[in-house]
């Protein structure tokens, strides 16, 4: 809520210099986009900090190992309001400040997911990755979208980057290059489907028998969320300390 205050604050300090600098018509016209400007950015930031609110319930009810702990996200960075729609995930780094270990926690979003009083939780479907379970997702990603073997050694010492993985500034192994409408999947676990697509890595959440009425009725379970590449890079980076 401060950071949306001071969005506000800036922006009125702002608007009066503006109008002093251009006369007639065009001053009603800036002081409008200004204004549209903040209320956009002050939107963002607004559920910015619901959804991390909601993060740190998710992490002290469902893991109340968790004593004292670091969350911050990145997410949402760059993005514009009118982009919102277009986001299927969320992702907030963990570190758990008693013994270091880190962690991803996903946050799944279905269609309709933000509304006019802000976030609808009951289209966020949460998952929280182990340092282990998140190095096991890319290697079944890498070797996928690659068609060829990485040692989980090999994995955890390099950066994953758009077009493969690098191990000392030089590329290991290079993603395929297929067209647009060409998909590789993995039936990666009993929650997941992996697709892979021009580059990108996709998650499809399949619907349990219990979900089956909540997918129907626009539930996150049934959905293909992709995640941005900057999303897993930084991931990767921070569950392996690089």
């Amino acid at each position: 809520m401060k950071k949306t205050i001071l969005i506000f604050l800036a922006l009125f300090l702002i608007i009066p210099n503006s109008l002093q600098a251009q006369r007639g018509d065009n001053a009603a016209a800036i002081a409008g986009g200004l204004l549209a400007i903040g209320a956009g950015i002050a939107a963002i930031e607004q559920l910015k900090e619901q959804l991390e609110q909601k993060a740190v319930e998710q992490v002290l009810n469902e893991y109340p190992e968790f004593i004292n702990f670091e969350l911050k996200t990145n997410s949402l960075s760059g993005t514009k309001l009118k982009d919102l729609s277009s986001v299927g995930v969320i992702t907030f780094e963990i570190t758990n400040l008693d013994d270091s270990t880190r962690s991803i926690l996903f946050a799944f979003l279905s269609s309709g997911w933000t509304n006019a009083n802000g976030v609808d939780f009951n289209k966020i479907s949460w998952k929280n990755f182990s340092k282990s379970e998140w190095n096991n997702l890319m290697k079944t990603y890498i070797e996928t979208a690659s068609k060829q073997s990485i040692s989980l050694t090999d994995l955890q010492s390099s950066k994953i980057v758009n077009k493969g993985v690098k191990q000392g500034g030089k590329f290991i192994l290079e993603f395929d290059k297929i067209k647009g409408d060409v998909y590789y999947t993995n039936d990666y676990s009993d929650e997941f489907k992996l697709v892979f697509n021009e580059r990108s890595l996709g998650l499809f959440l399949k619907p349990k028998d219990k979900d089956k009425e909540q997918y129907r009725l626009g539930g996150v379970r049934g959905d293909l969320v992709q995640i941005r590449r900057k999303s897993i890079i930084k991931a990767h980076e921070h569950v392996n300390n690089q």
